[in-house]
Formats: structure tokens, sequence, C-alpha cells
């Protein structure tokens, strides 16, 4: 697919459900060039009865105007709902894509910030040089087999709130010095 998000998203449905947890590493730039590109109106377009997105400043006979991707993708958080209700803690290593869109500052800062939002939301972790690309992979996969190997499996009873749903949860440590990285919500089924 063209998109990251939605490719998550196909992977992570296409499991088989099981009261697991499971984790997923994305080498990507994050960028959605599936919803990227997209003709926009033009703000300064000056044309009378023009059809949304189908005028430019130029006039109306110039057809659309392209941009950028001019926001996060809408999917990016889908995806980390997705993730969050079966359970999938998201990693992503941030690595240079290709095309007109690799190369777009705005596009790659969105990306990463996609990639940045789903990882935290998961509580997973995204490794990157900002939007430059990674030398090696190695000290980001070593990195991440040390988080692997410091893993820790909670369990705790969660109040159904009528219908089944992702609800906040604050995971805390009275350990001075110490990081805790965990899903922003957790998903609990209805009371049946």
């Amino acid at each position: 697919m063209d998109s990251p998000y939605l490719s998550l998203i196909s992977l992570v449905k296409g499991w088989p459900q099981q009261n697991v947890r499971r984790e997923v590493l994305m080498v990507t730039d994050g960028i959605d060039r599936l919803r990227g590109e997209q003709p926009w109106g033009s703000r300064s377009s000056s044309v009378p009865n023009s059809s949304p997105g189908r005028s430019s400043r130029l006039g109306p006979d110039y057809g659309p105007v392209y941009h950028s991707m001019p926001t996060m993708s809408p999917d990016v958080t889908s995806a980390s709902e997705i993730s969050q209700r079966y359970n999938v803690l998201v990693y992503s290593l941030y690595a240079l894509g290709v095309g007109r869109a690799g190369r777009s500052s705005w596009d790659l800062q969105i990306g990463l910030s996609g990639l940045t939002k789903l990882a935290n939301e998961t509580g997973g972790d995204c490794f990157s040089l900002g939007t430059s690309n990674l030398v090696s992979f190695k000290p980001y996969l070593d990195r991440l087999q040390k988080m692997f190997d410091n893993q820790y499996y909670v369990v705790f009873e969660a109040t159904p709130k009528g219908k089944g749903g992702l609800q906040r949860v604050n995971v805390t440590t009275e350990v001075s010095n110490s990081e805790i990285a965990a899903p922003d919500n957790v998903w609990v089924a209805s009371a049946k």
C-alpha cells in the first residue's frame, strides 16, 4: 500500500485474535503517499462559481492545484487506536523514502511526526536522527533488543463502562531514575 498506516491496520486486523501482546517494527519515512498530493482549492482564487479544488489563482483553465500532505495523515490515529485495541506495540525506524515526497522537508517532518505519535501512543518507540537517514540500523536494533529484554507484562482489572472501548491508563513507578513506556489506552470489553 502507499500508506504505512493502512498497511499496519491491515496487518494487525489480519492476525488471529488472541489474548497476547504483539510488537511491530516499521521501517518507513511515515509519509502517507495514498493521502498526499490531494487537489486543494486555492484560498486566493478569485474565480466566481468555481468548484472547490478545481481552480487556482491562475484561473479555472489550469485545473486543480496539488499540494503536499497539509497535515498528519488521518490514518495515524486509526492505526494507533487499532493497535492499542489489539494490544500491539509499534516501533519504527525512520528511513528516507523515494520520490518527490521523500525530498520535501515538510512531508518528511509530517511523516516523522506520525511515526512518533503512533509509537508513543502504543507504548513503542520511534528511532530517528530527525529527518536525516540513519547511518546504520544496528545501534537502534541493539537498543530495541535491550528494550525487549527489559519488558514486563502488567495485569490489572479495569471497570467496564457500558460497551467495550479504549480506556486511558497511566502506569507509574516509585523507582527513581527509571522510565516506563506503556500504551496510552487499553481495550476494556463490555460488561456482559
